[in-house]
């Protein structure tokens, strides 16, 4: 289901629309992202709601993000996860490190990006709130 002209949810039509629900603002966290990082260079975001046996919260790849259905909490309250995971679209992404050493990188100008996109988009008491959990 298309949240954002170029934000999309994919997941089981039994989930569908409590996914797009959940997930609604998925297009201004790139929107956002865009601001601090310049382009997003692959034109469409799409998650892909997986089955909850997928053991990580989410795992970005260009274009496509495969996320855990722990994150539907009928609330937005997990929605931080998909703001770090298009943070990756930057950061890890787009621009990686050369070796596992400097792994680090990724994670660290991530959670920078993802608390940027939380401060724009909900302000700074709500993204405080998003990062605690």
């Amino acid at each position: 289901r298309q949240v954002g002209p170029r934000t999309h949810v994919w997941s089981e039509k039994e989930m569908v629309d409590e996914c797009a629900w959940e997930f609604e603002e998925t297009e201004k966290f790139v929107a956002s992202g865009e601001v601090f990082c310049g382009p997003y260079k692959w034109g469409i975001y799409d998650l892909l709601v997986l089955p909850p046996s997928f053991p990580y919260g989410g795992m970005e790849n260009p274009c496509l993000t495969f996320v855990t259905p722990t994150l539907l909490a009928k609330d937005r309250s997990q929605v931080h996860v998909v703001a770090h995971e298009v943070s990756h679209s930057w950061s890890g992404n787009l621009v990686t490190n050369e070796t596992w050493e400097h792994f680090w990188l990724n994670e660290g100008l991530t959670v920078f990006t993802e608390l940027k996109i939380l401060r724009d988009v909900y302000g700074e008491e709500e993204a405080q709130l998003q990062l605690a959990g």
